[in-house]
C-alpha cells in the first residue's frame, strides 16, 4: 500500500498549525498484511463504541479505576499497561453499584442526540497549584515544570461523538514562577498554553486511529515507567491504538502505535532541562509501539513489549523512513550510513529503547504484582544479547495490595511498594552504556521540551518508593517514603574512587497526601519534604560526610493543592 510522505508541524497550541504535505510514492506501511488483518477485524466488529479517556493529569481518578479492578468492580481484561484508560459507553464493563458514591466519578453524564448516534459531554475542570521552596520535585505532572516557586495548571474541555468520530478538546495552561534556587539561575515567568489531552479519532470496535496530544504511559509502573509516562508534556502524535481489549480465541490483545516529532526546550529555560544539551534547537522524529497480550489460559496475567526509536529530523528527510520500530532491531546489519549536518553515523544518531513488562492480577487477594525490564542500546546480534543480558539494562519491580476491605468495598488500606534501577551494572568498566535516556549522537536525550519522557527520577537514577493509604470511598489519607540515588553513572565515571558519603547524591523524601470529595468537587492535596544529601555530588573539603547534616545537604518542601470539578 503506497501512501505519500507526511511532514508534520505541531507542538504547542500557539504553533496554530497542524499541516500535512504529501510527496508521491513513499511506502509508509511496509507490512500490508497486518493492515489487512486489522481492517478485516473492523468489518467483523459492527458495533461502534465511543470512549472518553481518563487523562493522566487526573492521578487520583486513574488510581481509582485501577483500585476498582482489584476490588472486582472493573473489567479484569483491561491490563492497565497502556494508558490513558478509556471509559466506554458499554456499561456492562463497569461493575459499579448505582448506590456507590464512586459511580458519579466514572460514569458519563453527557447528553445524547440523533438517537444514540451523537453524544456530548463536558470534560472535568481542573486547577492544580503548587509551591516549591527550593530544589524542584520531579513527578508525573505532565506540562508542569520541575521548578522552584509558585506554579499553576488549569484545564477544561469538551468531549463529542458523532457516529465513529470522537473529538476531545482539553487544553492545558501552565504558569510557573520558575525562580532561581541553590545557585541555579533561572528565567522567570514560564507561561505556556498546550493542546493538553486533546484528540480527534475514528473508532470502530476496539480500534482507534487519529491525532492526539494526550499524555501516554506504557507499562505497569505506578511511579517510574521506563519508556513512556506522564512526566513530560504530551506531544502531538499520530496514533493507532486499542480502546478496550480485542478478545480472541487465544486471549485478549491491546496495542498502540505512535509517530510524532519531539521538540527541544526553549533556550530561555535551559536551566531546568533534565538532560545536557536538551535545548539544542532541532526536532527529532519519534516512532514507538507497544503490544499487550493476556493469555486465555492464565487468568490475571498480562504481558507486553515496547519499542521506541528517535532520530534527528534531518535523517527522516534524507532517508524517508517513517516506520523505524521494525528496522535494525539488532545492529549486525546496520548500514554504515552518513548524512550532512550530523557528526556521527545514522546508527550513532539513532536512539532506541525496548522493554518487556508483565502484570499479574490476583483478584481473590485484592493485589497485583508487576515488573518491567528494558534496554537503552540495541544488541549487536542474538549471541551478544545472550552473553551480555545486563548491558544497558533497567528494571522496575512493584506490588500493590488492598487489605482490611469491608463488605461494601468502600473502606480499605492500600500498600504500594516499587523499586526502579537504571544505574549501570558492575560490568560498566568493561563496556559502558552511559546514562539511561542518553545516547552518543542523540545529545538531547530521550526528552520532549527538555523533560524526560520516561521515569521522572531522571537519567541513570535508582529509586525505592513506599506508599501506605487509607481509603473511605474517595477519601484518602496517605504517607509516602522515597529514596532516589541521582545519576549513578556520573558517580561511577567521576567519583567512584572518592568517599561516597561526601559525593554520592541521594534524595530522601517524605510525602503526606489527602483527597476529599465534596459533592461535585474532589480536593487533592499533598505536602512533600525532600532532603538532598551531597547536592550535585559534592561537599566542601572540610566536611566529614558523617552525621545527618553537611554544608551541601539541602532541604526543600512542596505544597500542592488540586481541585477537580465534574
Amino acid at each position: 500500500m503506497k501512501l505519500k510522505k507526511v511532514f508534520m508541524d505541531f507542538g504547542k497550541i500557539n504553533n496554530k498549525i497542524l499541516k500535512f504535505i504529501f510527496k508521491k510514492g513513499y511506502r509508509v506501511i511496509r507490512y500490508p498484511f497486518l493492515v489487512g488483518i486489522f481492517f478485516m477485524q473492523f468489518i467483523l466488529l459492527h458495533k461502534i463504541a465511543h470512549a472518553q479517556s481518563v487523562s493522566l493529569d487526573q492521578e487520583w481518578r486513574t488510581d481509582l479505576v485501577r483500585r476498582a479492578q482489584l476490588l472486582g468492580r472493573f473489567d479484569s481484561t483491561v491490563s492497565f499497561l497502556i494508558n490513558p484508560v478509556y471509559l466506554s459507553n458499554q456499561n456492562s464493563r463497569l461493575k459499579i453499584n448505582n448506590t456507590n458514591q464512586l459511580n458519579r466519578y466514572l460514569q458519563k453524564k453527557g447528553k445524547s442526540f440523533l438517537g444514540k448516534f451523537g453524544y456530548v459531554d463536558l470534560m472535568p475542570v481542573q486547577l492544580h497549584q503548587q509551591f516549591v521552596t527550593d530544589i524542584p520535585f520531579k513527578t508525573l505532572d505532565g506540562p508542569m515544570l520541575a521548578s522552584s516557586g509558585y506554579q499553576v495548571l488549569a484545564s477544561a474541555g469538551v468531549f463529542a461523538k458523532l457516529g465513529p468520530l470522537t473529538v476531545q478538546l482539553q487544553p492545558q495552561w501552565v504558569n510557573a514562577e520558575n525562580k532561581s534556587f541553590s545557585n541555579n539561575n533561572q528565567t522567570t515567568n514560564y507561561n505556556q498554553l498546550f493542546w493538553g489531552n486533546s484528540s480527534i479519532r475514528l473508532n470502530v470496535g476496539p480500534a482507534s486511529i487519529g491525532i492526539s496530544s494526550e499524555n501516554i504511559s506504557w507499562g505497569p509502573s505506578v511511579f517510574n515507567p521506563l519508556l513512556m509516562s506522564g512526566h513530560a508534556p504530551g506531544f502531538m502524535h499520530l496514533t493507532f491504538n486499542s480502546t478496550h481489549p480485542l478478545k480472541t480465541l487465544i486471549g485478549n490483545f491491546e496495542w498502540q502505535w505512535v509517530a510524532a516529532y519531539l521538540d527541544p526546550m526553549d533556550k530561555a529555560y535551559q536551566g531546568i532541562a533534565e538532560v545536557s544539551n536538551a535545548t539544542i534547537p532541532s526536532r527529532r522524529y519519534f516512532n514507538g509501539a507497544t503490544f499487550v497480550y493476556q493469555p486465555k489460559w492464565v487468568k490475571g496475567l498480562s504481558v507486553g513489549l515496547t519499542r521506541v526509536v528517535q532520530q534527528p529530523e534531518i535523517i527522516l528527510k534524507v532517508f524517508n523512513n517513517w516506520n523505524l520500530i521494525f528496522n535494525n532491531i539488532s545492529r549486525v546489519n546496520d548500514p554504515n550510513e552518513f548524512t550532512d549536518y550530523l557528526l556521527y553515523s545514522v546508527e550513532d544518531n539513532t536512539d532506541q529503547y525496548a522493554s518487556f513488562f508483565m502484570r499479574y492480577l490476583m483478584l481473590q487477594a485484592n493485589a497485583e504484582f508487576y515488573m518491567e525490564w528494558g534496554r537503552n542500546d540495541a544488541f549487536y546480534n542474538f549471541r551478544d544479547a545472550i552473553q551480555r543480558l545486563d548491558h544497558s539494562r533497567a528494571y522496575t519491580l512493584g506490588i500493590r495490595k488492598l487489605f482490611n476491605v469491608n463488605e461494601q468495598k468502600t473502606k480499605y488500606w492500600q500498600l504500594i511498594s516499587e523499586y526502579t534501577r537504571m544505574q549501570q551494572p558492575p560490568s560498566w568498566p568493561l563496556l559502558s552504556a552511559g546514562s539511561w535516556y542518553v545516547h552518543r549522537g542523540a545529545a538531547q536525550g530521550y526528552t520532549h521540551l527538555g523533560e524526560i519522557m520516561g521515569a521522572p527520577i531522571g537519567q541513570g537514577a535508582n529509586a525505592q518508593t513506599f506508599r501506605l493509604s487509607k481509603f473511605n470511598g474517595l477519601q484518602q489519607y496517605g504517607i509516602q517514603l522515597e529514596r532516589v540515588t541521582q545519576n549513578g553513572v556520573y558517580f561511577e565515571d567521576n567519583l567512584a574512587f572518592t568517599n561516597p558519603s561526601k559525593t554520592k547524591w541521594v534524595d530522601f523524601g517524605l510525602r503526606l497526601m489527602a483527597d476529599h470529595p465534596f459533592k461535585r468537587f474532589v480536593l487533592s492535596s499533598s505536602v512533600a519534604y525532600k532532603k538532598s544529601f551531597n547536592y550535585q555530588w559534592s561537599q566542601p573539603a572540610e566536611a566529614t560526610g558523617l552525621g545527618f547534616n553537611n554544608p551541601n545537604d539541602l532541604n526543600s518542601f512542596m505544597f500542592k493543592l488540586g481541585i477537580w470539578l465534574r
